[in-house]
């Protein structure tokens, strides 16, 4: 760095810096650049594409699909665009929170084309998952016309309908990698943690419950556009509050089963979606209005088509890929001593334990190796050395190939019914009346001042008229309005006339 300033800056600045101040201008240079590198840092497409293939593709479409999204409420504008913020907003605090909450700190993401805020989130995180998962379900629960207690609910589902084949394939394809021991994600079904269903329909519900909340207090029924700081408050205290909505949720069911009485995950997560489940059933069968199953020949739209779109990746790359060809190069669970042990605070106030780092003598996650390092690559953590955060990880072969896809074919095709179910055969969205502003009509404007300016000008020609011609003038106007007097009298039949047709 104090290269580059000697070279470019420093010799065209008019003025000589020396000692500390220059020092000082230095060591500010590098502190923006660290800065910068974590906010964002860039990796070569290119380079993704050979050593990571399917995550580059992952990306792409999420960013199409988010696309989508954005096109759709930019369309509708009113409500749905703010919501598309709140969940932007939503996206950018739950995952700020999960990387600087020690105790929740348990994934790490591979690297995308743009990753931010210290390499832990690529922006199709931030533009894609959370909009392609949450919003598309909120626009498609809206066609249900459910009691504001259901849907909350719904669009949780909804969310963990989209999440499922993205978790199983993603964790497979090495799109992300686990914490080995933590005990919150230490239940899985195909290497995928039972809590993460829980996580997503949790923190969606609460996303949408904090909203219906907020605005039942701070905005009327009716979209007031001049209300637009109220319909932004909304969305922002549902953006930053669903975090702790879902943490709640998490702490009624899941803590004191999982932490006191060692209950599955597994069990917990489908008595959780199950009560949702009901929840949807019991709103649903209550629902009187006759246009919640109105259907909707013209329902295709942005929503339907990104829809389409995530099911059909997966079903076609659970085909095509191959992970053993995979290499993920980035942050992964620090390799250190296997000796170390760290705290994990849960909500109900149990201390649970897990290993701070990664054992390469002992750990248990099957969906990577080291296969295709070099044979003369270190990774072993020597006593005494700095734990080891970035290094490549390869991809396995699947266990049974036939047996991901059946798993992702069929709930592909399932969740297609339902959400097909949900769009077409439901109704329209609820129409949200807005409040319309008349402008004041004024006196002023372009052609008014013509045609009074014109009035001006005829009344200043009258005024010019020579005094001999006033009464030649007067005698004709008297004349034209005879004239114009006698052709607007009817001509009325005499009495023995008759009317022919």
């Amino acid at each position: 760095m104090e290269y580059l300033l000697d070279k470019y800056f420093f010799p065209y600045v008019p003025y000589t810096f020396h000692g500390e101040t220059k020092k000082s201008i230095v060591n500010g240079a590098m502190d923006f650049v660290a800065w910068a590198d974590w906010l964002c840092k860039a990796q070569d497409p290119w380079k993704i594409y050979e050593n990571h293939a399917s995550f580059l593709m992952c990306e792409l479409v999420f960013f199409f699909t988010c696309f989508l999204t954005f096109v759709h409420a930019w369309r509708n504008g009113n409500r749905y665009m703010y919501v598309w913020i709140g969940v932007l907003v939503h996206a950018l605090n739950v995952e700020n929170l999960c990387y600087w909450i020690p105790d929740l700190d348990n994934f790490w993401q591979a690297q995308g084309i743009l990753t931010f805020f210290g390499a832990r989130a690529p922006l199709y995180i931030l533009l894609g998952i959370y909009h392609t998962f949450d919003y598309i379900s909120y626009v498609c629960v809206q066609r249900l016309h459910l009691p504001w207690w259901a849907e909350g609910p719904a669009v949780g589902l909804g969310a963990v309908m989209l999440d499922m084949p993205y978790d199983i394939m993603g964790i497979k394809l090495v799109w992300w990698t686990w914490h080995d021991t933590d005990p919150n994600i230490f239940d899985r079904m195909n290497w995928v943690p039972w809590n993460s269903y829980y996580f997503h329909a949790s923190f969606a519900c609460s996303f949408v419950w904090i909203m219906k909340v907020a605005r039942y207090f701070l905005v009327q029924e009716a979209y007031d556009w001049k209300k637009f700081g109220r319909e932004f408050l909304c969305v922002f205290l549902a953006g930053t509050l669903a975090f702790w909505g879902g943490t709640i949720q998490f702490a009624l069911l899941y803590h004191p089963a999982h932490d006191y009485f060692g209950i599955h995950s597994e069990y917990t997560t489908i008595a959780f979606l199950a009560f949702y489940a009901i929840i949807v059933y019991i709103g649903d069968r209550q629902n009187k209005k006759s246009e919640a199953r109105a259907g909707d020949k013209y329902f295709f739209d942005e929503i339907p088509l990104a829809i389409c779109v995530h099911y059909m990746f997966y079903m076609i790359l659970v085909i095509v890929a191959d992970p053993v060809n995979i290499v993920a190069e980035g942050l992964h669970q620090p390799i250190g001593p296997c000796n170390e042990i760290q705290k994990v605070q849960t909500p109900t106030g149990r201390v649970l334990t897990k290993k701070k780092y990664l054992c390469l003598d002992d750990y248990d996650e099957k969906y990577f190796d080291f296969h295709c390092l070099p044979k003369d690559a270190r990774l072993r953590y020597e006593k005494g050395a700095e734990p080891l955060h970035w290094y490549a990880i390869c991809g396995t072969p699947f266990e049974n190939h036939a047996e991901y896809i059946f798993i992702i074919w069929t709930i592909c095709i399932l969740y297609m019914t339902i959400w097909f179910q949900w769009i077409a055969k439901s109704g329209m969205p609820p129409v949200v009346y807005k409040l319309v502003y008349r402008s004041p009509v004024s006196d002023g404007g372009w052609f008014n001042w013509r045609k009074k300016k014109s009035a001006e000008i005829q009344d200043d020609d009258d005024e010019d008229i020579p005094e001999e011609h006033e009464e030649i003038h007067g005698s004709a106007r008297r004349r034209a309005g005879q004239d114009q007097s006698g052709g607007s009298k009817k001509r009325v039949p005499s009495k023995g006339s008759k009317k022919v047709n």
